[in-house]
């Protein structure tokens, strides 16, 4: 076990020791009731690999039984196990499929809100973690989020480029509380907060919490958008929308409303609106409720407001190339 651990510290990849009971792993310092068992993610692909460098230090393992998921190895001639769970290089925050619709040619272009410098990275790279979420876990956020983030911005640019004539998200309420649910359990920064102030946090280790936390809201089913009814922002101007880290931000629209407004494209927005707003854009618009962005300015003010929020939690703002040194000499004029 010691050259296991050894070894996994020289890679500098986070473990946790404990036993296997009715096919769950319990993580314990000291796992007195069964197999004592090593816990760590490793890419799937590179398992093998891993194996022949443990065979080196002259430990040998024996694979025990193998899932689409995870692997678990006996240690030869010990009474002591090795539980592989895959995992991948993950997004931290904001997925590849809302990424990819800010890209400047193949490039993906950020403002850092510390020294406002545009920065040139990658929609497959920005702000990932090997290991952060499991594979299982990156599957399940594919199949029950970025499927549906998808099918929303396709639907909306079907309006935006006038392909259809209708807009709305009156049927769409659950899918919608679901992304900004999303949106919080893919922050660091309120995970920290949970596991700082939560008791729920003391049971789970520090790398499983993230996954935790979303399985565990969405069980309960909490109407997470409460008191807000969601609203398609539409932007026909030649200028694009920028968005940011944490993907949601608080600011004011439509003459001062106060909002939260999630970007999900340069031509697109949601936005979580106070239910009485919402009544009085019934009244105006009917069913077909959404705000139209069609003058320059409109979208500018917004970017603007969108990199003060970015600003406060010291996070990027992600844009089209034109669209972030727009904002960054508005940024200068101040």
């Amino acid at each position: 076990m010691e050259r296991v651990i050894e070894f996994l510290n020289v890679n500098n990849t986070k473990n946790d020791i404990g036993i296997i009971k009715n096919n769950y792993f319990y993580k314990s310092p000291k796992a007195v009731a069964g197999k004592c068992v090593i816990r760590f993610k490793w890419k799937s692909n590179s398992v093998d690999k891993l194996v022949s460098k443990l065979k080196e230090r002259d430990v040998i393992l024996s694979l025990n039984v193998a899932g689409e998921y995870n692997a678990l190895y006996d240690i030869t001639d010990t009474d002591e196990q090795v539980l592989v769970v895959y995992a991948v290089d993950s997004h931290v925050q904001l997925p590849k499929v809302i990424l990819k619709n800010f890209r400047t040619g193949d490039n993906l272009y950020f403002l850092d809100t510390n020294n406002d410098e545009i920065i040139r990275g990658s929609a497959r790279r920005y702000n990932t973690e090997f290991g952060y979420y499991s594979l299982f876990f990156e599957n399940y956020l594919s199949n029950n989020y970025e499927s549906m983030i998808e099918e929303i911005i396709n639907n909306a640019l079907k309006f935006i480029n006038e392909e259809v004539q209708t807009i709305s998200f009156k049927s769409w309420d659950d899918n919608i509380n679901k992304l900004f649910f999303m949106s919080t359990f893919r922050s660091p920064k309120q995970v920290e907060e949970i596991r700082k102030r939560s008791l729920f946090a003391k049971f789970f280790t520090e790398e499983d919490l993230p996954e935790q936390i979303a399985y565990i809201g969405e069980e309960m089913n909490e109407n997470f958008i409460k008191g807000y009814r969601p609203v398609p922002i539409v932007n026909r101007t030649e200028k694009g929308i920028v968005s940011l880290k944490s993907l949601v931000a608080n600011l004011y629209i439509d003459g001062g409303v106060e909002a939260m407004v999630m970007p999900l494209h340069p031509k697109f927005a949601v936005a979580l609106v106070p239910g009485n707003y919402y009544e009085h854009m019934l009244k105006v618009q009917g069913q077909q409720t959404y705000i139209l962005m069609d003058k320059e300015q409109e979208v500018l003010k917004l970017n603007r407001q969108i990199y003060n929020t970015a600003e406060f939690h010291n996070e990027d703002v992600i844009g089209i190339m034109d669209d972030l040194e727009d904002l960054k000499k508005i940024i200068s004029q101040v």
